[in-house]
């Protein structure tokens, strides 16, 4: 007898969620190693569970998810021979080897027990879930990240600053003797950043996290000499955001030089900060020509979200509509239809990189969910919806949970933009609350009013 197919187990479809919200929204509100990490994770559960639909052998499927996660993270050639075969499938895709990622090993032993405790479950919720779980693994590899050039690092050569830069991986730099005019440096790696420099009697040191360099004379007390505040830096992290957030340089002071008359300070992202001998410290923006005062951005700029956010608040206002309307119409088969429409919605509305083929020119997880779908899921809401026979305002009901929703989770950060909510990261927190409580204050109406209409039985026996 084959063993029973573990896709159904709570913890694997719990790994499911949390693979897709992870990738397609916390990756880009909290880019870091714990979200990182957290994608390893929930693919180790995942990927056993698809995998034994064909090999039909638990401890097979998990061996060979264990092991090519190890040849992957472990080397660099398992790497390079994993993005080239992500990208002949899926388009260009960049996979790296890090051997922090193999902590994240121990998640297959909640594979192998749910794997020996599966849920009985019918061959049409295992057919749904399928499709999901290859869809949420296939879409997780990154694509190459444009980094942007930044200053990482100060250094004194004669009567010369250089600033060293990271452009698209390579370093290199520009020296000046003014803080004016600048000449192109060539340098092989970047020199470790220099916290403090003094000259002419004067010591300069940078402030850690900050935009911001204290002064003291003789050794004595120290004084802010430049800075600008947390507010103003919060929106220069996201002046030019990158493709990839958790890729892009910091925005904060990393090192500063000194030399009679001339004091230079790398600032990461935001470019170079000069005080020249006149004693003003001026902004440097900088791109592959060099530092230059016109391309700083400005401080009174207003703050500048990501370009995606409105889509990716289209998505949770769409499933939380959905959500409320599967309530209202106590439909199994209305709430499956409402699945596929989710689905369809991801195709459609969520930003995808040009990953696509001369088969599938949008990809093969984007061809399904916008071409091969629609013509079941929509036919699937709309008559099981007609024979839900929920009270008629419900639709409205759900509609307008889902438009509300939108609004919540966008204006906190249009608040952020206009400078009302002070940082991008309490603006993320209101959108989270906001957009929860909405939803649930929907369910939860609906859970309480909603009653579906009873079906007329026709007239009775006479008595």
């Amino acid at each position: 007898m084959r063993p029973a197919p573990w896709i159904a187990h709570p913890l694997t479809v719990l790994s499911l969620v949390v693979l897709v919200v992870n990738d397609h929204l916390l990756k880009f509100t909290w880019p870091g190693p714990v979200t990182g990490k957290l994608s390893d994770v929930a693919g180790l559960i995942l990927l056993p569970a698809v995998l034994d639909l064909l090999i039909r052998r638990p401890a097979v499927s998990i061996a060979i998810t264990g092991a090519g996660f190890t040849l992957v993270k472990a080397s660099e050639t398992g790497a390079w021979l994993a993005s080239e075969t992500w990208s002949l499938a899926w388009g260009p895709s960049v996979i790296r080897a890090d051997l922090t990622d193999l902590l994240t090993l121990p998640a297959l032993y909640v594979a192998w027990y749910a794997s020996r405790h599966p849920v009985p479950v019918g061959r049409t919720v295992v057919l749904l879930l399928t499709p999901a779980a290859v869809l949420a693994i296939t879409a997780t590899s990154p694509a190459q990240p444009y980094v942007p050039p930044a200053a990482y690092s100060t250094q004194v050569i004669g009567d010369s600053i250089i600033v060293h830069t990271g452009e698209l991986g390579e370093w290199g730099g520009y020296a000046t003797t003014d803080g004016r005019a600048w000449l192109r440096w060539s340098a092989l790696k970047s020199p470790p950043p220099s916290v403090s420099s003094c000259a002419a009697g004067r010591c300069y040191r940078i402030v850690p996290g900050r935009l911001m360099v204290e002064e003291s004379s003789g050794g004595g007390h120290w004084t802010t000499s430049w800075e600008l505040s947390e507010h103003v830096q919060d929106r220069l992290r996201r002046a030019d955001p990158a493709d990839l957030p958790r890729l892009a340089p910091p925005v904060e002071s990393l090192s500063v030089s000194a030399l009679p008359g001339l004091v230079v300070v790398a600032n990461g992202a935001d470019g170079v900060a000069v005080r020249d001998a006149s004693g003003a410290w001026r902004r440097l923006g900088l791109d592959y020509d060099g530092p230059d005062e016109a391309l700083a951005v400005p401080v009174d700029a207003p703050g500048r979200y990501d370009d995606d956010l409105p889509r990716h608040a289209a998505l949770v206002a769409i499933a939380a509509g959905l959500l409320v309307l599967v309530l209202g119409t106590r439909s199994v088969a209305f709430g499956l239809g409402a699945l596929a429409l989710s689905a369809v919605a991801w195709g459609w509305i969520a930003p995808h990189p040009d990953t696509g083929s001369m088969v599938f020119p949008m990809g093969v997880d984007v061809f399904v969910c916008r071409i091969a779908l629609p013509p079941i899921a929509v036919p699937l809401a709309i008559f099981s919806a007609a024979d839900a026979r929920p009270p008629w305002w419900v639709w409205p009901f759900g509609a307008g949970t889902g438009v509300v929703t939108w609004l919540v989770v966008v204006a906190p950060f249009e608040a952020w933009s206009a400078g009302l909510v002070p940082t991008y990261n309490q603006a993320t927190v209101l959108a989270v609350v906001f957009g929860a409580v909405t939803a649930a204050t929907g369910a939860w109406v609906m859970t309480r009013s909603a009653t579906p209409r009873r079906r007329s039985l026709g007239p009775g026996p006479d008595r």
